[in-house]
C-alpha cells in the first residue's frame, strides 16, 4: 500500500497507467465555462480512480486560471472545525485577526473581484457524512453563487441532497472500471496473455489493475503469490470504509454465495442480526441491492473470500456448509425452487465442480443470460446463417419462422461482462402447440416419436409446459470453450423445473457436461440428423412429481458434497462439545475458549480430552482435519 496522504496532500494515489477519462472531463470544463455555480457528485467504488480523476480536474481548472482547492475528508474528524482549516490552508489565506470561516469568505471575495472562478472539491466524502448536514444547511448557502463544488466518494449524495434545493444544480458522474478492450489499448507494451490474466483476475478494477501491472513489471510472469499479495491489499483497502470491526463478521459471511439476504446471515452465524446493524451492512459501497437480495462487488467478494480461505480454512468451510444448508432448507418448502435459489445452489456447489468438471465459476459468474425481443434479431441471425454449430456448414433445421413461430422470448443471449453477445440457445416449451412440430422436425422427432401414447396425451392436457427441449446452444467463438461451459451453466437454472428436459447435440463438449450433469442418455432416440457422419445423441433429464429436490441433493453427493448432515454429526457430541470443537476449527486457544463460552480453563481441557477421545485425535490439528473431512477416523 502506498503511504497515506497528509491532509493537504495534492496528490492521491495514482495508477502506472492515464485515467483521463474524457468524458468526465468535460463535464467538468463545460462547469468550468459556464457562469453560475454546479455541482459534480461523483462517485464508485475502491479503486475506479476518483482520486486520480481530481488530479486531471486540478489541472483543468489551472489551465482555465481558475483556484483549485481539494481537501480529503477523512482527515476533518468530523468536526467543521477541523474541515474550515484544511480548506484555508489549501487556499493560503490564513489571518490571525478573523474566524476560519471569515478569512475563507474573505478570500473567496477577492477571487471574485479579480474575475476568477473556483473549485472546492471534497475527497472521500462518504468520511463525511456527520458533517453532511452542516455543509448543505451552514456552509453551502455562505458561499457565493459563482461556486463549483465536486464531492467524490464510494458513494453517490444521499437522499437529503435530491430532497433540497440544490438538486436541480447536481451532475453525478459513477466511475466504473476498464473493460478489456480499454486495458488492452493502455498496456500494448505488455504480452497479451499477461494482459488477459491480469484484466480478469482484476475485473478491470484501475487499481487492482495496477498492482497487477506492477507485479508484472517486476517479474513478467503470474504466479499464486503474487495473487494473494494483491488480494491482500485489496481487502485491506476496501475495509478501510469501516469505522470498526462490529460488521467484518457478516461481510465475511456475505462473500460466500451469490446473494446475501439477513436471514442467511442469521443461520450461518447461528444468531440474530438487528435491522439497524444489516443496513448499515448494505449501505457499504461495495454492496448491491439486485433483486434476489444484496450481493457483493465481484472483485471485493473474490478478495475477501481468498482472504477468508487463507487465514481461516476450518471456519470459511464451516461457513460454505452452512450457506449449502441454508439453500438447502428451499427444497424442503412445498413450492417450486425459483431459479435464483437454484443458481445459488450451483453457484455454491463450484469447488467440488471445479474437481468433478471443468467449471471456474467465478470466471462463468461474470456472464449473464437473458431473454430476446424483437430488437435482438441482430444479434440472433448470425447463429442462423453462421457455422457456428456445426462447424462447416449452418443449421437446416433452425430458422427465423421457427423461431418466430415459438416465440423469440425463448432464445436466450449470453452475454460477456463487456455485454457483447457470445452464445445463444434456443429453448422449446414441451406442450400442445409445440408437439405436432417437435414430433415431425429433425433432431426432435427421434425423441418425441418414441413417447407412449399416455405421455403425448399428459402433454396435451397439461396447462404449463410439460418440460423444455434445449433445441440449440452455440457461441460466437468456437475456440472459446468459457463461453460454451457459460451458455450451459446460466441456462440449466432457468429451466430445471417439475418437467423434463431433453436436448440432443452432435458436440461431444456439449454431450460431456450433459453426462456431468447427470442427464440420462436415451439409446433408442440417436439420430443422424446433422448428416451420416455426425451421430448425435439424445438426453433426458426427469424432474417431474417433486424429483428436482432429489436431484439436487443427488448431484451434490456426485461431487462429495452430502447435504443432509454436517460433519458435527457423525459424532456424539454434547451441545457444549460442539460449541467448543466449532471455536476450535476458528483458531481459538484454551484460554479464549474459556473467555468466551464463560469457562475455566481447567473445565475446557476437560472437553477437549472428552472430544479428542470420541474423534480419536490427538491434537487440535488432527481434529480440525476431521472435522472437516465430516468422517470418523477408523
Amino acid at each position: 500500500m502506498l503511504p497515506e496522504p497528509s491532509i493537504n496532500d495534492e496528490s492521491p494515489k495514482s495508477f502506472p497507467f492515464n485515467l483521463t477519462r474524457e468524458k468526465e472531463l468535460a463535464t467538468f470544463s463545460e462547469l468550468l465555462d459556464r457562469n453560475g455555480s454546479g455541482i459534480l457528485s461523483i462517485f464508485g467504488q475502491p479503486g475506479t480512480g476518483k482520486s486520480e480523476l481530481m488530479i486531471h480536474y486540478q489541472r483543468e481548472a489551472t489551465r482555465k486560471e481558475a483556484a483549485f482547492y481539494l481537501v480529503n475528508a477523512q482527515y476533518s474528524k468530523a468536526e467543521p472545525a477541523v474541515f474550515l482549516q484544511a480548506l484555508l490552508e489549501q487556499m493560503g489565506a490564513s489571518n490571525p485577526y478573523v474566524s476560519t470561516l471569515e478569512a475563507i469568505t474573505m478570500h473567496i471575495q477577492n477571487l471574485e473581484q479579480q474575475g476568477k472562478k473556483f473549485v472546492i472539491a471534497i475527497d472521500s466524502y462518504e468520511r463525511f457524512e456527520a458533517l453532511d448536514e452542516w455543509f448543505r444547511q451552514s456552509f453551502l448557502p455562505s458561499l457565493p453563487s459563482t461556486t463549483i463544488l465536486i464531492f467524490c466518494g464510494r458513494k453517490p449524495l444521499n437522499d437529503s441532497w435530491r430532497a433540497s434545493i440544490w438538486y436541480p444544480f447536481i451532475h453525478s458522474i459513477e466511475l466504473n472500471g476498464f473493460s478489456i478492450g480499454q486495458f488492452d489499448f493502455a498496456f500494448q507494451t505488455l504480452a497479451p496473455e499477461l494482459i488477459k490474466k491480469a484484466w480478469q483476475f482484476s475485473i478491470g478494477n484501475p487499481y487492482a489493475l495496477s498492482l497487477c501491472v506492477q507485479k508484472l513489471k517486476e517479474t513478467n510472469e503470474w504466479n499464486s503469490t503474487d495473487e494473494k499479495s494483491i488480494y491482500r491489499t485489496v481487502v485491506k483497502e476496501w475495509l478501510s470504509e469501516l469505522e470498526d470491526d462490529r460488521l467484518l463478521p457478516y461481510i465475511e459471511v456475505a462473500s460466500i454465495g451469490r446473494y446475501t439476504q439477513q436471514e442467511k446471515i442469521e443461520v450461518m452465524l447461528d444468531h440474530p442480526i438487528s435491522r439497524h446493524d444489516f443496513e448499515a451492512l448494505v449501505s457499504l459501497s461495495f454492496f448491491e441491492e439486485t433483486e434476489y437480495g444484496w450481493k457483493l462487488n465481484a472483485l471485493f467478494q473474490r478478495a475477501m473470500r481468498d482472504d477468508l480461505k487463507r487465514r481461516k480454512p476450518a471456519y470459511y468451510h464451516k461457513l460454505w456448509k452452512r450457506a449449502l444448508m441454508y439453500c438447502r432448507t428451499f427444497f424442503e418448502h412445498d413450492r417450486l425452487m425459483d431459479s435464483s435459489e437454484i443458481s445459488e445452489f450451483f453457484y455454491l456447489l463450484g469447488e467440488p465442480m471445479m474437481q468433478a468438471a471443468p467449471y471456474d465459476p467465478e470466471s462463468l459468474s461474470t456472464y449473464s443470460l437473458s431473454s430476446s425481443n424483437q430488437n435482438d434479431w441482430a444479434h440472433i441471425e448470425p447463429y442462423l446463417t453462421e457455422s457456428s454449430f456445426l462447424k462447416d456448414k449452418p443449421d437446416p433445421f433452425l430458422s427465423k419462422e421457427m423461431i418466430e413461430a415459438i416465440g423469440i422470448q425463448h432464445v436466450k443471449l449470453l452475454r460477456n461482462r463487456d455485454g457483447d453477445v457470445a452464445g445463444m440457445a434456443f429453448l422449446i416449451p414441451i406442450q400442445s402447440s409445440t408437439l405436432p412440430n417437435l414430433k415431425s422436425s429433425p433432431v426432435t422427432r427421434s425423441y418425441f416419436e418414441g413417447l407412449p401414447s399416455i405421455e403425448e396425451k399428459r402433454i396435451m392436457a397439461a396447462t404449463k409446459p410439460f418440460g423444455w427441449v434445449i433445441r440449440y446452444l452455440g457461441v460466437k467463438d468456437s475456440e472459446r470453450s468459457e463461453d460454451r461451459k457459460a451458455l450451459l451453466y446460466h441456462l440449466l437454472p432457468l429451466v430445471l423445473t417439475d418437467g423434463i428436459l431433453v436436448a440432443s447435440t452432435p458436440l461431444t463438449f456439449y454431450q460431456s457436461l450433459l453426462d456431468q450433469f447427470r442427464f440420462k442418455e436415451i439409446p433408442e432416440a440417436k439420430h443422424f440428423d446433422y448428416g451420416p457422419s455426425r451421430p448425435s445423441k439424445t438426453y433426458e433429464l426427469d424432474l417431474r412429481n417433486s424429483r428436482l429436490p432429489l436431484y439436487l441433493e443427488s448431484f451434490a453427493k456426485t461431487i462429495g458434497v452430502n447435504l443432509t448432515e454436517t460433519p458435527l454429526d457423525h459424532f456424539s457430541f454434547t451441545p457444549r462439545e460442539k460449541e467448543v470443537v466449532e471455536l476450535v476449527i476458528q483458531g481459538y486457544s484454551n484460554a479464549n475458549l474459556a473467555e468466551e463460552l464463560s469457562l475455566s480453563e481447567v473445565t475446557i481441557k476437560k472437553h477437549l480430552s472428552r472430544i479428542y477421545e470420541k474423534t480419536g485425535v490427538k491434537n487440535r490439528t488432527q481434529l480440525t482435519r476431521v472435522i472437516i473431512g465430516g468422517q470418523a477416523r477408523t
